[in-house]
């Protein structure tokens, strides 16, 4: 073999494959292609999972449409046979219960047989502990990050004792405790800071302005400002920011179960205020079980009473009150948030 075929056998071989260099930045630019198209996938993601959220809350919005057809008026924020607002009752039955039959769940409350057996009697039996703890996927946020059942409350008291006070947990006997289908939808109880009105203690600043709250019966017409200016439910996540805030319970609670004197917190569990602003964390951060909270970049997602699904941002413009003083919760309303989440202001609402 000549000596020119021997040295382009040489350089041939020594031409297979990369060099160790070249393979250093093929990866490097593969890197680099990852972490330019990730923020873009999970802004994909995430914008699926609020577009998921949004008709989850149609459907729940849809419900209430077809349950005040049957019944003439809103289902009740919670039933209480208490006469008054101490924390005395060993569960109630909140909005989303009455929901069942209107957002595909009928065989669920036929199994809890809700209105007829109460939520703590069904703790007694394996077919409606059961039934408590399915969970519910048109009351789930995707992008919640939170438990599909709520333990917060006295599970957290080492982060800090004021969460038992907000106890998501129910109980057949005050001792005992259950964990429940989670939800990430409220409903719109009132505005300010106090959570005392929806309670159906009435008496200090008159009876809440929104539309869920103590054996409320909302027709359309009492929504005097109108259904497409006025919220129905809004969003609650269960952790944001580190904060943990809690949800809250797809059908019902327990009003023994907090450990305050009051049932205020405890139907939280189902109802919100706004508190001192959407996605707020800061101020009073430990009471942030009050307001409306979500994961999604921004700001939250409220259904309004006409069925519509609107994203309000965290910027929008709220001047939070405390109600302390006032004989009717609108006395405080002087902000475009306060007048989206109260049903009979008379105030134009604006842009939002």
């Amino acid at each position: 073999m000549s000596r020119r075929c021997l040295s382009l056998d040489r350089v041939r071989s020594r031409r297979i494959g990369f060099t160790l260099v070249e393979l250093l930045v093929v990866i490097a630019i593969i890197g680099i292609l990852i972490a330019l198209l990730l923020p873009a996938v999970q802004a994909a993601r995430e914008a699926a999972r609020r577009s998921q959220c949004t008709n989850n809350m149609k459907q729940l919005a849809l419900g209430v449409h077809n349950y005040a057809d049957t019944f003439k008026c809103f289902p009740s924020g919670f039933i209480s046979t208490a006469p008054l607002p101490g924390a005395t009752e060993r569960s109630v039955w909140t909005w989303g219960a009455f929901l069942l039959p209107y957002v595909e769940q009928k065989t669920l409350q036929d199994t809890l047989q809700v209105g007829k057996l109460t939520l703590w009697e069904n703790l007694l039996t394996p077919n409606g502990l059961r039934g408590l703890q399915t969970p519910l996927t048109v009351f789930a946020c995707p992008s919640d990050s939170g438990p599909e059942l709520n333990d917060f409350g006295v599970k957290y008291a080492s982060v800090t004792p004021t969460f038992t006070t907000y106890e998501k947990q129910v109980t057949s006997n005050d001792s005992d405790r259950f964990e429940i289908a989670k939800s990430n939808y409220v409903g719109v109880a009132s505005v300010g800071d106090s959570s005392t009105p929806l309670s159906g203690d009435f008496a200090p600043y008159g009876p809440p302005v929104g539309v869920f709250f103590w054996n409320s019966s909302i027709r359309f017409a009492d929504i005097t400002d109108g259904t497409a200016n006025t919220a129905m439910l809004g969003e609650r996540c269960y952790e944001l920011r580190g904060l943990k805030i809690g949800a809250g319970n797809a059908i019902g609670c327990s009003p023994v179960a907090t450990g305050y004197p009051h049932r205020n917190r405890a139907v939280l569990a189902a109802l919100g205020i706004p508190y001192w602003g959407i996605n707020q964390t800061v101020i009073a951060a430990y009471h942030q079980n009050r307001g409306f909270h979500s994961l999604h970049p921004g700001g939250v997602n409220f259904a309004l009473c006409d069925g519509s699904v609107r994203f309000i941002s965290e910027t929008i413009d709220f001047r939070g009150n405390s109600i302390g003083g006032m004989s009717s919760a609108n006395q405080g309303v002087d902000s475009t948030l306060e007048r989206l989440l109260s049903r009979n202001d008379g105030q134009p609402l604006g842009d939002f």
